[in-house]
This record gives structure tokens, C-alpha cells and sequence, in this order.
């Protein structure tokens, strides 16, 4: 099995008290970070690690499902320390998903899975129409260690950055019509705009 990870070590601090990952999503009766865990195990990936940086409690108060955690004690280190602690030891691909990360639905994620696995290649992630997108990554078992030994201090320790190494054959950006990601799930008129891309892509 390929492992998932979702990395939640930022502050939100824009959200308040609650976390952007705890809010219901509209029509659905979950939770963002539930809904995630249940696209993720559907589209067969285990286990699903939940990284925590800033107040992990926040975001470990509102998951209701199963998934392992790991918290990342160097936080203050920028976000790429969160992603070296959730690659960490892991023997095997694996897909990283920004927490507000709008997940594809599950076929499309057993697409990357598979991409992954047929051709030897770093990564496979989206992009849209406007050249954007990133996540979720599908991150190959070859390209991990390369990941986990860039130095923090580096000016090059940022993901967009490791990815701008790699050629066009050894990462495979595969287009998509939707954005995936959004910056900001704090007032209702975003979180308004997120039920509409939503709906877009169910």
C-alpha cells in the first residue's frame, strides 16, 4: 500500500480558534479533515498520516477518523521541516496533500497511484488550465531520500524548488480543470466559493 499524508502544520491563524480542517463541509456533514481521510483510505491509500505543527490540538480535536500522527516539533522551520517529517522513514510512494487541499475524486487518484508505479518517474502531480496546481504530489519511493536530506537552512529547502529540479520525463504533471487548493477557508464567502468548486468536481 502507498502511504498518504496530510500536512497541517501551519498556523491558520487567519481561521480563529477553529481550525480551517474542522469546518462542516456544506451538504456534506463532515468535516474537511474527515472528508479527506475517507477520499484518501477509499482511493486505497494506508496508512494516512496526519503531520501537526502550530496547536496540534486544534485540528486533533475535530478528526474523527483513523489515521497516524506525527507532529512536527520544528514548526518554526518553515514548512518543508513538515513535509521531511511526514516522509521520514516511510518504505514505499507516497502522496502529499496540503490540508486544504480539494482532493480529485478517487479515480483520479488511483490514476496517479498508477502513474507512479508504471514509469519510473520522481513525481506525478496536477495542473490546471492556467498552469497552476501542485497537489496533491505523488511522491516515488526513489525521490524520497533525495527529499529528506536537503539541509532546512538551504535556500533551496522548498518544495516548489525540488520540484523545478527535475526534468519533464522524471515528473509528470497531468492536466486537470479544477484548482485544488485554496489559500484561505476562512469567511463564509470563501467557504461559499468552496462548496461551488466543489459540487464542480463531485
Amino acid at each position: 500500500m502507498d502511504a498518504a499524508i496530510i500536512l497541517a502544520g501551519g498556523r491558520s491563524r487567519r481561521s480563529g480558534r477553529q481550525h480551517k480542517a474542522c469546518r462542516r463541509v456544506p451538504g456534506d456533514g463532515r468535516n474537511w479533515i474527515d472528508r479527506q481521510v475517507d477520499i484518501l483510505r477509499q482511493a486505497g491509500f494506508a496508512p494516512v498520516y496526519l503531520v501537526t505543527g502550530y496547536r496540534p490540538r486544534r485540528i486533533l480535536a475535530c478528526l474523527h477518523r483513523r489515521a497516524m500522527k506525527r507532529h512536527n516539533f520544528r514548526a518554526r522551520r518553515g514548512p518543508f521541516s513538515t513535509l521531511q517529517v511526514g516522509l521520514h522513514n516511510l518504505s514505499g510512494p507516497a502522496l502529499v496533500v496540503q490540508v486544504d487541499t480539494t482532493l480529485p475524486p478517487v479515480l483520479w487518484l488511483r490514476r496517479l497511484r498508477r502513474l507512479a508505479h508504471a514509469r519510473n518517474v520522481a513525481a506525478v502531480s496536477p495542473i490546471d488550465r492556467w498552469g497552476s496546481g501542485g497537489h496533491p504530489l505523488m511522491v516515488s519511493q526513489s525521490w524520497l531520500p533525495s527529499l529528506c536530506a536537503v539541509p532546512l537552512g538551504a535556500a533551496d529547502a522548498r518544495l516548489d524548488r525540488q520540484l523545478g529540479y527535475l526534468s519533464a520525463v522524471e515528473h509528470i504533471r497531468l492536466p486537470w480543470n479544477h484548482y485544488l487548493r485554496y489559500s484561505r477557508l476562512n469567511t463564509r464567502q470563501e467557504w461559499c466559493s468552496a462548496r461551488r468548486k466543489l459540487r464542480s468536481i463531485l
